[in-house]
């Protein structure tokens, strides 16, 4: 009977009732597209932002992390990759070496970042080989000495030094023994990453001619690891952490940091925006809920009469509050179940067929803060962000609907009947 009353009541204005379910579909609708939108582009920039250079987890001795150097490396014992990989949630682990020096030919030179990869490994933990444009990724059986060593470059290292494929460049760097290490490269790859800093200066070449040209037999400096999930890396590297201490037998003091602790930038930068788009997220529902809130107070105002007509008859106080309470709801449940279906759908559709962010680039490629983005950007959906903005609309049309509940039960039946104020 309550049910049946709040319908009829809302139909006697239809247009009011139609345009304030409208702004709650509108307001319900734009948060699940904006929250779906937020969790597919931070999850996106998460992925860029680790992928080549921290991964989700990093192991490293910790002088190194205080101060990288070539001298802090440690030993990469037999069976430590596999125990890292068969962790819980591990789904490739990459060992590498991080050196520093000059690399060109008689016309022109760079100082680089030559980073020793095991090819096989590196590819599996990273999207290396998607990035390749030109040639192709280090080989998993390259030429022995004395041919040259294979290297892949970043493209902007390659532009500034003015070679292609086939170019043979020199390296040459300080090796952990002081000596003057150095070795013959030929090119065999250029890769495009939308990462300056990799584009810039990286120059892969395999690990074991790192381990050679450095002096570092045997010995990296970091074990790259990509997770399943990067939002469960903390986990991760909790679990991983016991097994890192059995292997540091030579007292390495080997730590492991998830990328939240590798690149607290971005983890901070994360939070900060959780904190703006709940600002955000709160104008919207104070919008629907001023609207809401209006419209059923204007209605208590106009009915005054009618309701001192049903209190006299006998309908109880607290009938005719929950009758107004029930409007309320009615009113906000139509209006965001309409919003959930619409702004539900629109995500769907962008998280199955993505959002084209070079509308956004001046160029094709889409970067932000130095990460490079896919073209497209697929939303992230779940049963969270679809049913939040829902349960949270309707506790909001509660609270709008108890003010004009209480003060139609409050009024004076014979002044209200009368007419007067």
């Amino acid at each position: 009977m309550i049910t049946k009353l709040a319908w009829r009541n809302l139909a006697r204005n239809r247009w009011r009732s139609i345009l304030t379910a409208a702004g709650v579909a509108v307001a319900v609708g734009l948060m699940v597209w904006t929250m779906a939108y937020m969790e597919g582009f931070f999850g996106a920039m998460v992925r860029g932002a680790t992928a080549l250079d921290t991964g989700q987890a990093l192991i490293q001795r910790k002088a190194y992390v205080d101060e990288p150097s070539i001298y802090e490396a440690f030993a990469l014992e037999e069976g430590m990759l596999e125990e890292v990989e068969q962790t819980e949630g591990v789904r490739a682990a990459a060992p590498r070496i991080n050196l520093y020096g000059l690399i060109g030919n008689e016309q022109r030179s760079q100082v680089s970042k030559l980073l020793g990869v095991d090819a096989q490994a590196e590819a599996a933990a990273t999207p290396i080989t998607d990035a390749v444009v030109k040639g192709e990724w280090l080989s998993d059986d390259p030429e022995p000495p004395p041919a040259p060593r294979e290297v892949v470059l970043g493209e902007g290292l390659a532009r500034q030094l003015e070679v292609d494929l086939g170019a043979e460049l020199v390296v040459f760097l300080e090796a952990s023994d002081g000596s003057l290490g150095n070795d013959l490269l030929k090119v065999v790859g250029v890769v495009k990453t939308g990462n300056s800093m990799v584009d810039r200066q990286a120059a892969y070449v395999h690990l074991e001619d790192a381990q050679y040209v450095g002096a570092l037999d045997g010995q990296v400096h970091e074990i790259v690891v990509k997770t399943d999930n990067p939002a469960e890396a903390e986990g991760v590297v909790a679990q991983m952490a016991p097994k890192i201490d059995a292997y540091d037998t030579d007292e390495h003091d080997l730590v492991v940091r998830s990328w939240q602790q590798a690149r607290p930038q971005i983890a901070q930068m994360l939070e900060l925006s959780d904190a703006s788009n709940i600002a955000m997220f709160f104008i919207l529902y104070l919008l629907a809920s001023l609207g809401l809130l209006n419209t059923q107070r204007m209605s208590a105002l106009e009915r005054r009469r009618e309701f001192g007509v049903m209190m006299a008859i006998g309908v109880t106080p607290r009938r005719l509050f929950m009758v107004i309470l029930a409007e309320t709801l009615l009113l906000s449940f139509v209006g965001a179940l309409v919003g959930t279906a619409l702004g539900g759908g629109l995500a769907w559709h962008h998280a199955v067929n993505g959002l084209d962010m070079t509308a956004f680039a001046t160029n094709t490629d889409f970067t932000w803060m130095g990460i490079s983005f896919s073209e497209r950007l697929y939303f992230g959906l779940n049963a969270e962000i679809v049913l939040e903005p829902l349960l949270v609309m309707l506790g909001v049309a509660i609270l709008c609907g108890l003010w004009p509940a209480a003060k139609a039960i409050g009024i004076d039946i014979t002044s209200a009947i009368a007419g007067r104020n």
